[in-house]
């Protein structure tokens, strides 16, 4: 089970959008880490009511229960036979409860009243120790089966999570629905399916209860009902507090988490100390804390309040109760008997209802949670690709590009527009331009990983749009800009998901030259790259480079490469020796496998040896051919190159000056 803690875990919440003051030791405003407007689902909350929650809850139990049918079906069967044994072992207990105290105080008690009541009271202690006995039962197959649910809650999440479209992560209200089903939405489907099952056992021993006070007398059965319907109303309302607020605050609560890891994590600790970073995120985090602690404690109030409410109503019909069993009694409507039998029902019953109330509650409040669970699985299915697609062709002759925009939700302008581009196979092409004009959003097109809004992308005739992604790249090999440093063997960071070829793996591993990094491990390829744990080690930049690109060149299925390889920035931690070893091994991979290389860098001076380098500006392209060719045009690459090239010419000699 997830050890991640939930939002109230981790403190109080707020949608407070007034910024607490600086620290005073920095005076420090901190304007890039001003937080945003908090509460953006004003409509969530709105509709997160009790009619709506209570109409759904059914088909949200329904749901649960489906999970957990196919978590573990023996242990649910199990389960529900043990509490059902259990709320009719109270419902035994109590009607022999009843009957020894008719025994006893049907007349006056003598020895003889005494052994003919001792069958009902060895009937009583056989009904106590099977509801133990079923209780314990019942709970071991519970605490089996709930992190069963949980497991394939969040199996179920993640399985969402990597299978939609990768735009849905450039979305913030699509992180925000993902944050709040992984905090609570998992955890609260194995708490769903404990309280349904408590509550189906409450439930018999209410019936029971509730039978044998109708016919004891009928006017006690609705007293005692309607004495549990303030508690309920005061816990419901006080679950519904907490919910509306966790839902209003989740943009803050995760810029919380956020400012946790930068703080925490391993990756930026070396960075918050050289830039002295601890007391700019400790202020914004003290201002995100202080939004939360103010409502934290409103809440509290307003919780306390209502609950004091609820339960002091409930005590006042309580004493109804009683009092009308005691005018009952003083009226020589039921003799002594019974109405000790029905002080033993009412609180039987109590505590059956108490059950019932707390099951009731909760199951109200892990609906709320599994409630954001299910959403998101309802919005995953509208991010997912079509269905129907096709598989992806083995291969091209060409890649054609013709009239593609594409633009990320928070940005005005289109990051490509009106492109249009030939890649032919088996050449080098390189993207060239400068940040922000587009080289890194066409790589993201051309692996596959976006789909352009306008225009196509083929391979021969084949629209990308319309072929599964799945399959479109396992044919492309990536070497990406900001790769992950995956905690995995030096082994396991090459092959990744190919297949194992270990010819493929010594040709990839010796064309990047990872194999002379990973010579200077102690376990060779075996070796774990996470320093976070025990004999794990830290590669180099340039180091995580070179693995990096063996990953690219071993990338294939079946003992075949693929036919498309997209290196972005490559090098950009790398030495000139290494660069330039990497790029001529690039370009005898393209030789050997006829692989089309689009290689994306901003060191001109390894772009002359492309086949064909085509010119990025503002997301269009302005020029393409070859270096000779675009050198002789006086455009952006002459310019970008002279930039580059007076970097490295000697100065000019001084000028002799005549007396």
């Amino acid at each position: 089970m997830r050890t991640t803690r939930s939002p109230e875990d981790r403190g109080p919440q707020t949608p407070d959008d007034t910024a607490a003051p600086a620290t005073p030791d920095h005076g420090l405003d901190l304007p890039e880490l001003a937080p945003p407007k908090w509460n953006r689902h004003g409509a969530a909350v709105a509709g997160a009511s009790w009619f709506r929650i209570a109409r759904r809850m059914p088909a949200l139990v329904v749901q649960a229960a489906v999970l957990a049918w196919q978590s573990g079906r023996r242990d649910v069967v199990t389960t529900l036979l043990f509490n059902l044994g259990s709320g009719a072992a109270t419902a035994w207990a109590l009607i022999a409860t009843t009957s020894v105290l008719t025994e006893l105080f049907a007349e006056v008690p003598t020895p003889d009243r005494v052994w003919a009541a001792l069958p009902s009271l060895a009937l009583l202690a056989l009904a106590l120790v099977l509801r133990g006995c079923c209780g314990a039962l019942a709970g071991r197959a519970q605490a089996r089966l709930v992190p069963k649910v949980v497991l394939a809650a969040e199996r179920r999440l993640l399985r969402d999570a990597t299978s939609v479209e990768l735009r849905a992560f450039d979305d913030s209200d699509f992180h925000d629905h993902l944050y709040r089903s992984h905090t609570r939405g998992c955890d609260e489907a194995g708490a769903l399916v404990r309280q349904a099952t408590d509550l189906l056992t409450a439930m018999v021993g209410i019936v029971a209860a509730a039978g044998v006070l109708t016919a004891l007398h009928p006017a006690l059965v609705p007293l005692l009902l309607l004495a549990m319907v303030p508690q309920w109303w005061g816990a419901a309302a006080s679950a519904r507090m907490r919910y509306r607020m966790i839902l209003a605050f989740t943009e803050g609560s995760r810029r919380k988490y956020m400012l946790e890891q930068l703080m925490t994590a391993r990756e930026s600790a070396a960075e918050v100390r050289s830039f002295t970073m601890e007391r700019r995120l400790l202020a914004e985090f003290d201002r995100v804390a202080r939004r939360e602690l103010d409502i934290h404690l409103g809440l509290a109030t307003r919780q306390s309040a209502v609950r004091l409410a609820g339960d002091t109503a409930s005590g006042l019909v309580t004493a109804g109760v009683f009092a009308v069993l005691a005018v009952l009694l003083v009226q020589g409507v039921v003799p002594i008997a019974v109405a000790g039998a029905a002080v033993v029902a009412v609180r039987v019953a109590q505590g059956a209802l108490s059950n019932a109330l707390y099951s009731v509650t909760r199951l109200y409040e892990s609906g709320l949670y599994f409630s954001d669970f299910v959403a998101f699985q309802n919005e995953a299915r509208t991010r997912l690709p079509r269905p129907g697609l096709v598989p992806a062709p083995a291969g091209f002759e060409e890649i054609n590009l013709r009239n593609v925009t594409f633009g990320y939700p928070s940005s005005e302008a289109p990051a490509l527009k009106d492109v249009n581009l030939t890649l032919r196979r088996g050449r080098t092409v390189a993207l060239v331009g400068e940040n922000g004009s587009g080289k890194s959003t066409l790589a993201k097109l051309l692996s596959g990983l976006y789909t352009p809004q306008q225009g196509s992308v083929r391979w021969d005739g084949t629209d990308l749009a319309g072929v599964d992604g799945v399959s479109l790249r396992e044919r492309i090999s990536v070497i990406a800009q900001d790769h992950t440093h995956w905690p995995l063997t030096a082994r396991g960071n090459t092959v990744m998901s190919s297949a194992e070829c270990p010819d493929r793996f010594a040709r990839a591993s010796t064309a990047a030259r990872a194999d002379a990094v990973v010579s200077g491990f102690r376990d060779g390829w075996d070796t774990l790259l996470d320093k976070r744990f025990a004999h794990g080690v830290e590669p180099s930049g340039g180091q995580w480079q070179r693995l990096a690109a063996a990953r690219s060149f071993y990338r294939g299925d079946d003992g075949a490469e693929v036919p498309l390889l997209i290196a972005d920035e490559p090098t950009a931690a790398m030495d000139a020796r290494a660069e330039h070893g990497f790029f001529t091994s690039v370009h005898a991979h393209a030789r050997r496998t006829g692989a089309t290389v689009v290689l994306i860098t901003h060191r001109l001076a390894s772009v002359r040896m492309a086949d064909h380098i085509v010119v990025l500006d503002k997301g269009r392209v302005v020029a393409q051919g070859s270096h000779a060719e675009l050198m002789s045009e006086n455009g952006l690459y002459r310019e970008l190159w002279e930039l580059q090239a007076s970097a490295y010419r000697p100065p000019s000699a001084p000028r002799s000056r005549t007396p």
